[in-house]
């Protein structure tokens, strides 16, 4: 049994109808075969298992620390964990395993005291786990090779923040959690629940891939087929961590990795029943209810762990945008036997936001632009802004544009489902294949009426719906050859469908296409252990279907369609020396998005013309990227404190952009007048640098610094500007929380970027520059000591502490705000 996170205390030793037309149901995926595999696969023999790992958990001093907190790896089962706690003599036990290599972490109550261990299990094996005082966040990651590695093993950059932060941060969202990790760019528009995008080292927003446990969720119907319109759905529900890759990651985990990967990963339980019950509310209107529940049966070979995040903000940024929420998750896990188990995930959120008006430029800030140069961003006060909604006369004062307006009947409606299965089998010691299915339905939709001040306000209510699904199914082999090398390999079938239509009128359209990507992975280790390399490649080849626009005819009506393959290599060497605690890192490889659905095919219906306008172009060649980045990791004071700093550059070699200035519209074979097409990219080079310390058991602080100079090949802002509107060359984060007396418990977190420009719609192709966001977060939480079973915290946040109003791109951010509640533990 694992306790809550929010029990995680220093231990004395040392958290109108649209109709949809789909395509032909031969171009399907057919779920069936998917599911007889699984059937098939579950009538094989399966070997039965008496390997045992046991042992005790001690602390620096070689004293036991009991209850401590225990998850076993398996080092060829993809990251397949198993939990478990120290009893109150420190003893631990996982029985009935199959042999081969694992990765064992522990971690104290509080995680005042962590540890992690390799060990190969053959029979009963015994093992004494040490563990110290650590400045990091995790001792095991998974998502740097999609195997567990132990931190000194890892040789690319990567951060986590696990469930225990999350909770003492209390933040509502997954987004929010990043937001101190270095060279990542997290930018939320307004309050929660508003569009949020991530750069991660000067990249586009599209450039970074999400994982939900290991497995990339996308929207199949955004502009660019990733996963950024969702990313203010994803609120904190059952989370058990948060990894973060920075560098390519493409040969993994597919298209758009080319910046990095976002793993998030869901909680599994174990043993006895337990759970939590938070109630919270407060400043913007805010009320969030989470009720979770975990455990394990029939000595854990069947495990659970559920939650339901429940959030109505009922006012939001000046009173008047309203934001509700509700998202259920769990997993679920059988084991038919100790190598062959039953995964099941999902995932729903449903979010309904009210709208505002993009930043809008009247004569009357206009005429506050300089001349010449750069245009310095000034917002429109609050009551001015009050009067301009209005449509009475407002005093612009020396204000240079006019922050986001609200608007009575614009609002975005938006849910995802996100289920996958997953058989895994281990057929020998150190040898096991798994078999996943995934599918993910996205749907967005945006209603709109004439109620707004926007220049383009419709005559009457309409609502405009974009739809996606994607259907995923993958094998994988893992083997390891030894102790030595660990050898991985497998295919992927993807199937994706897009989907839009409009309540004004009958026009829809509909786009499929069928990818199979192969890919490999082999990772080397010398030396005990102190060298590592890896070497991986993937290839993605795409089998595109005729598209259906209802409405209209279209350009691409009996082409061939002929979509280039993408290829990837990647190579990661690490080296480690135990005496000084340094370990030298390079991480070298080639990424690549694949073009969207929208981009092959899309288009746009005129209700004024009555006919479609094309934009796609099916032959797209896949956007390419080639990342290098080298660093060290050094820990001092017996791992109590741990300092990096990586260099990176990235060369984007080919990118897909949308043109009508430069388009070669005399030769297109569409013709098109202007839409999608291949073009160079540029440059983003920088420097991260963070510390993470743990000056006691009871103190943890990270800082970290990043500075990014992304450029692009052509004129970004006018003629002279070439960097990457909107892009902070300099960020600073820190976060420490602090326990005292057992039962107090201080988070804060701080993060700064530098001033930026941006050249919004209506500003004349000025280039603006904006003040760079400062946000400050504190939370106060006390243990109220309670009898019997049920615990319980009482706990404060304040957001923004400094109550820096940001006006990020020109939208109006909240002020300081604050909320206040109780979790119950059970």
């Amino acid at each position: 049994m694992r306790k809550p996170v929010a029990d995680r205390r220093p231990a004395a030793t040392a958290g109108r109808a649209i109709t949809r037309h789909r395509l032909d149901a031969a171009s399907t995926l057919r779920r069936g075969q998917a599911v007889g595999a699984v059937v098939a696969a579950l009538l094989l023999p399966g070997a039965a298992y008496a390997d045992s790992l046991a042992g005790r958990v001690l602390d620096p001093q070689g004293g036991v620390v009991p209850q401590a907190e225990l998850l076993l790896y398996e080092r060829t089962g993809g990251g397949q964990v198993r939990e478990g706690n120290a009893g109150p003599d420190g003893q631990y036990v996982f029985d009935d395993i199959p042999g081969g290599q694992y990765v064992l972490e522990g971690r104290a109550s509080g995680g005042s005291l962590s540890g992690s261990a390799v060990v190969t299990v053959a029979g009963d094996q015994a093992l004494d786990l040490e563990l110290a005082v650590s400045g990091i966040a995790a001792e095991v990651v998974v998502t740097a090779s999609s195997t567990p590695l132990a931190v000194q093993e890892v040789a690319k950059a990567i951060d986590v923040i696990d469930s225990e932060e999350i909770a003492l941060r209390n933040e509502l969202s997954i987004t929010e959690a990043l937001r101190t990790l270095p060279g990542i760019r997290v930018q939320t528009l307004s309050g929660p629940g508003s569009f949020t995008t991530i750069q991660t080292r000067g990249l586009r927003g599209h450039d970074t891939a999400l994982l939900i446990d290991g497995m990339r969720f996308r929207d199949a119907a955004s502009p660019q087929g990733d996963a950024t319109g969702f990313y203010a759905n994803l609120t904190t529900v059952d989370t058990e961590r948060i990894e973060v890759l920075r560098g390519s990651g493409s040969s993994l985990y597919g298209s758009s990795a080319m910046a990095g990967v976002i793993n998030v990963t869901s909680r599994t339980g174990a043993g006895a029943p337990e759970g939590d019950l938070l109630i919270e509310g407060g400043g913007l209107g805010l009320m969030r209810t989470v009720p979770s529940i975990r455990g394990g049966l029939a000595n854990d070979r069947f495990t659970y762990s559920g939650a339901m995040a429940y959030i109505n903000m009922s006012g939001g940024v000046r009173g008047e945008n309203p934001y509700k929420s509700v998202s259920p998750q769990g997993t679920v896990r059988y084991r038919f036997t100790p190598g062959l188990s039953a995964t099941g995930r999902f995932w729903y959120t449903r979010d309904e936001l009210r709208l505002t008006e993009s930043p809008a430029f009247p004569a009357e800030v206009l005429d506050n632009f300089p001349a010449t140069g750069v245009v310095p961003a000034r917002a429109l006060p609050t009551d001015q802004l009050a009067l301009f909604e209005q449509g009475q006369p407002f005093a612009a004062g020396t204000a240079t544009f006019v922050p986001s307006q609200n608007d009575p009947d614009a609002n975005r409606e938006s849910s995802f489902l996100n289920g996958s299965a997953t058989l895994q089998h281990t057929v020998a010691a150190g040898t096991t294949y798994r078999v996943s299915y995934q599918g993910v339905d996205t749907n967005r939709g945006f209603l709109d009426g004439p109620l707004g001040g926007g220049p383009f306000e419709p005559a009457t209510n309409n609502r405009s719906n974009y739809d996606g699904r994607i259907d995923t199914l993958q094998a994988r082999l893992d083997t390891a050859f030894g102790t030595s090398n660990t050898f991985n390999a497998g295919y992927e079938l993807e199937r994706e469908e897009y989907f839009s239509a409009s309540s004004t009128n009958d026009a829809s359209v509909t786009i499929g296409s069928v990818s199979h990507s192969l890919y490999a992975q082999d990772q080397l280790h010398f030396l005990d252990g102190r060298l590592q390399a890896t070497l991986g490649t993937r290839l993605q080849a795409f089998n595109l279907q005729d598209p259906l626009f209802v409405g209209g005819s279209h350009p691409y009506a009996g082409v061939t369609f002929d979509a280039p393959t993408a290829y990837t290599g990647d190579v990661s060497v690490a080296y480690f020396v135990p005496t000084s605690g340094t370990k030298v890192r390079m991480h070298v490889g080639n990424s690549y998005r694949a073009p969207s659905a929208f981009e092959r095919f899309g288009g746009s219906f005129s209700s004024f013309s009555g006919s479609f306008s094309y934009w796609g172009d099916p032959g797209l060649n896949p956007e390419r990227s080639v990342a290098f980045d080298a660093g060290v990791d050094q820990w001092w004071f017996d791992s109590k404190m741990q300092f990096s700093t990586t260099f990176f550059y990235t060369d984007l070699l080919e990118t897909i952009i949308f043109d009508f200035a430069n388009f070669p519209a005399a030769t297109d074979p569409f013709g098109r007048f202007g839409g999608y097409r291949n073009t160079g990219g540029g440059q983003a080079r920088g420097v991260e640098m963070s510390v993470q310390a743990a000056p006691s058991a009871s103190t943890n602080l990270r800082i970290a610094y990043t500075y990014t100079d992304s450029k692009s090949n052509t004129a970004t802002i006018g003629d002279d500007f070439f960097g990457v509107p909107g892009l902070s060359e300099h960020m600073f984060t820190l976060t420490a929380t602090q326990w005292i007396a057992n039962r107090v418990n201080v988070a804060f977190d701080l993060f700064a970027a530098s001033d930026y420009f941006l050249s919004p719609y209506g500003a004349n192709a000025r280039r603006m520059l904006f003040h760079g966001p400062m946000k400050a977060d504190l939370v106060l939480r006390y243990d109220l000591p309670t009898g019997g079973g049920l615990r319980m915290d009482i706990y404060g946040k304040i957001e923004n502490l400094f109550d820096q109003y940001a006006y990020e791109d020109g939208f109006l951010g909240p002020g300081r705000w604050a909320i206040a509640g109780l979790r119950f533990r059970y």
